[in-house]
C-alpha cells in the first residue's frame, strides 16, 4: 500500500509499474490524507467511492498496458472547475446543490488519459481571489 507521497507521475508510474504500489492504493493514502487534514477547509465535497473505483480500472488498465499517459495522476478540481453529474458552486451559497451537466474540455482531457478526480476544492467565492480567505463555505487554511 502507498503510504508516501511520490514528488512526480513518473516516480508514482514506476512504483506502480515495480509492483511497490498500485492506483487504488496511492488513492485511499491520499483520501487518509483528506480526511486526516480536514481541518484545512480545502476540500468542499471528496468522490472516495469513485475515485477508489476509478482508480481498480485503471490499475487493470495499467496491467494490461493500455492505460493512458495520466493513468496514476490524481487531481482536485477548483469549485469552479465543471465536472459532469457533480457539484461546482464557486465556493458561493448561490450555486448550493448546482450539478453541472457537462465537463469542462480540460477536465474531459484528463479523465481520457486516465486521470482520477479525487474531488472539488474550496475557493473564494466565484474565484475572485487569491487568499482562499472569502469562501462562503469558510477560509482555506494553511498546513504549515
Amino acid at each position: 500500500m502507498a503510504t508516501r507521497k511520490y514528488s512526480s507521475l513518473a516516480e508514482l508510474r514506476n512504483a506502480i509499474n515495480s509492483g511497490q504500489t498500485t492506483v487504488s492504493d496511492t488513492v485511499k493514502y491520499y483520501l487518509g490524507q483528506i480526511e486526516n487534514q480536514k481541518y484545512l477547509n480545502a476540500f468542499l465535497e471528496v468522490y472516495s467511492n469513485e475515485a477508489i473505483e476509478r482508480a481498480r480500472e485503471i490499475d487493470l488498465k495499467m496491467k494490461s498496458k493500455q492505460a493512458g499517459r495520466l493513468a496514476g495522476m490524481i487531481l482536485a478540481l477548483k469549485d469552479n472547475i465543471c465536472y459532469k453529474d457533480h457539484g461546482v458552486s464557486a465556493s458561493s451559497k448561490i450555486l448550493e446543490g448546482f450539478k453541472t451537466v457537462f465537463s469542462a474540455t480540460a477536465v474531459e482531457r484528463l479523465l481520457e488519459e486516465d486521470a482520477i478526480v479525487i474531488g472539488r476544492c474550496n475557493c473564494d467565492e466565484f474565484a475572485m481571489g487569491a487568499s482562499n480567505e472569502n469562501s462562503a463555505y469558510g477560509a482555506v487554511l494553511n498546513a504549515d
